[in-house]
């Protein structure tokens, strides 16, 4: 069958849509957590201290255990909240924090760079503030000395009782980097005493334009 003029020209259209969208690829996430995946794992000999401390002092855990176990989000390399599901989740599994850092060691670390813009969205719920917190570091190239630059808040929510879906911009500050050069930086989520924060679909990408 042989096909009329117009309609060879659509069908080059058509290929050139196609094979520009299956060489394009999406822009890879920064982060992507869902916390749907949890796992028990040992609790360390530090882990044991620090619990044992808090404990002592009438302070709460803040994350699930189970005798010589505790439960965490996979790919996070220590506890990291509760683990939510059922009518309190905001999508399958959720994340309760209270009092506590997620993320700084392993998970959100060497992830951000200074004189990049990021967006994120992240579904949150509870009481208190949602921070999403910054450790900058700075190293002297001469001697390899390093020094702390700050701890800036790269997000601040203040959340309501209900889940809410939130989107923004953020980047780092600008710090003086004539000695001190900013390699990566690491960041947590970080909910401050007296607060209860449940987190969901936390996501963040490197903007390009």
């Amino acid at each position: 069958m042989r096909l009329r003029p117009h309609s060879f020209l659509l069908l080059l259209s058509l290929t050139a849509v196609l094979s520009i969208g299956a060489t394009t690829p999406d822009t890879a996430y920064v982060i992507n957590d869902e916390f749907e995946s949890w796992e028990w794992t040992p609790i360390g000999h530090s882990l044991q201290k620090q619990g044992r401390d808090r404990l002592a002092a009438g302070k709460d855990l803040g994350y699930d255990y189970r005798g010589p176990l505790y439960r965490k989000p996979e790919g996070f390399e220590l506890p990291a909240g509760r683990m939510v599901e059922g009518e309190a989740a905001f999508d399958g599994f959720s994340m309760v924090l209270s009092e506590s850092q997620a993320g700084l060691h392993g998970r959100y670390s060497r992830k951000f760079r200074a004189r990049r813009n990021y967006s994120y969205e992240v579904a949150l719920k509870g009481t208190g503030t949602f921070h999403f917190r910054a450790w900058v570091l700075g190293q002297d190239p001469a001697n390899g000395e390093t020094k702390w630059l700050g701890f800036p808040d790269l997000i601040t929510i203040k959340v309501s009782e209900q889940w809410q879906v939130y989107t923004g911009p953020f980047s780092l500050p600008t710090y003086d980097e004539s000695t001190f050069k900013i390699g990566d930086v690491s960041a947590a989520i970080v909910i401050e005493n007296d607060d209860k924060v449940y987190v969901d679909n936390f996501r963040v990408r490197e903007k390009t334009k």
